[in-house]
């Protein structure tokens, strides 16, 4: 290199040393320059893989038309239907029936196909090498709670009907009402007779919805009622979370411990009696039980919960059924034809199940059902144990039951106005019938 470069490189070296020693010993850091913001990338779309459409099975269609519509080779279709097979038979799909399907971009094929088994499950057939798998799915849904009130001027049932209801279909508030006469105030209010005008209730109803806003179960998680100014209350409760029940505030069952009979179609041939003249044996002798005549067959229900004791045939009882209860009492069925599937000793029973049916076996002149009511191992007239009332709510589950209790109540509170008189709640002016 030249010397006057070399001098002026030097120079230029030099002076670029003295700056730098400079920055250090003031303690400042060496400027840098901004660097400028990358710039954004454009985004990126990615192209769809497959296409979604929906078809819908004609009446007088068959699925494998269907497929063969939405052009699906003939050994696709062969092959779709027999792996369908597995979860659901194609001959019962309805007209109507809506089936989505997924088809591929790139080739065309059909990868998916998906349709309603119910109301609260799908089927989903997916495409797997030159095979189909399928799975079944269910719907998703959610639980709410909706308050029914209404004020009664010719029934319970218009009463709901045309009272505020939440939201809920005629049918479902239909069952509300059975489930309150039927089951809730069976034993302790006769709705064909003792509502008056201006009898007000409310009800706080729990339901799980599927998407498309129907139910797919409800159930009655308390009442209030006002019949005829005499307050009704009922709340559900569960100390197992099994054996759900209704009781009162105090937690006494709204429950009967039995049914006033075992059966629902009876009329009785032959009533409890200490002393009576058997049709076959040709001897007067007391009579344990009721006689109810039934045609063969008809079901026979055990009229409280308990445990079999016996389920086997022969002797004078034919074919009977012996149910343990609490507290000492015990039932007997006799003359059945034949027992309940799943009835034999040992297994639980809950009231009203089916445990057998009538028949004439035994000692029996025609089909009828021998019922027996046994106190302590004493046989005692059925007809007096309609005021048993069922268990209460135990001891080491009462605070569990007042905290419910008041969770209910405070959700009617939320919604709709008081209606007990024990909660101060006023009564309308006038009132009919009274």
């Amino acid at each position: 290199m030249n010397k006057p470069y070399r001098l002026l490189s030097l120079a230029v070296l030099t002076a670029f040393g003295a700056s730098l020693a400079t920055m250090v010993i003031s303690g400042g850091a060496p400027r840098q320059k901004a660097a400028e913001a990358p710039g954004l990338l454009p985004a990126a779309h990615a192209n769809p893989v497959d296409v979604g459409f929906e078809d819908t099975l004609k009446e007088g269609e068959t699925l494998s038309q269907l497929l063969e519509r939405v052009q699906l080779a003939e050994d696709e279709v062969q092959a779709l239907i027999a792996a369908l097979e597995e979860h659901q038979d194609p001959r019962r799909m309805q007209p109507g029936s809506v089936i989505a399907f997924r088809r591929s971009l790139e080739d065309g094929t059909v990868r998916r196909m998906e349709f309603k088994l119910d109301a609260d499950r799908t089927l989903s057939m997916a495409r797997h090498g030159d095979g189909w798998i399928g799975e079944i799915k269910d719907v998703p849904v959610h639980t709410d709670t909706v308050v029914l009130t209404g004020t009664v001027e010719s029934s319970l049932y218009r009463a709901l009907i045309d009272g505020e209801a939440g939201g809920l279909p005629s049918d479902e508030r239909e069952q509300v009402v059975d489930i309150l006469a039927d089951r809730i105030f069976a034993w302790q209010v006769d709705f064909s007779r003792d509502l008056r005008t201006g009898d007000r209730f409310r009800i706080l109803y729990e339901r799980v919805v599927r998407p498309d806003g129907t139910a797919r179960s409800g159930k009655v998680l308390s009442v209030q009622f006002n019949v005829n100014d005499r307050d009704y209350e009922a709340y559900a409760f569960s100390a197992d979370e099994e054996n759900e029940d209704y009781f009162d505030r105090e937690g006494e069952s709204l429950r009967r411990a039995f049914l006033r009979a075992p059966l629902q179609y009876r009329r009785i041939s032959s009533a409890f009696t200490t002393g009576r003249f058997h049709p076959i044996l040709r001897v007067n002798r007391p009579h344990n039980g009721i006689d109810y005549a039934a045609s063969s067959g008809t079901p026979v229900f055990a009229v409280g919960d308990g445990v079999v004791r016996r389920a086997n045939g022969g002797g004078g009882y034919g074919n009977v059924v012996e149910l343990s209860h609490t507290r000492g009492y015990s039932t007997r069925y006799a003359h059945l034809r034949s027992f309940a599937s799943g009835i034999r000793a040992g297994v639980r029973v809950k009231q009203g199940d089916v445990i057998g049916y009538v028949g004439s076996t035994g000692l029996a002149t025609g089909p009828h059902l021998h019922y027996e009511f046994h106190s302590n191992g004493r046989a005692i007239n059925p007809n007096a144990i309609r005021d048993i009332t069922g268990d209460p709510v135990p001891r080491s589950y009462r605070a569990q039951f007042v905290e419910k209790v008041q969770q209910h109540i405070a959700s009617l509170d939320r919604q709709s106005p008081k209606i007990l008189l024990a909660d101060g709640a006023t009564r309308p002016a006038t009132r009919s019938g009274d």
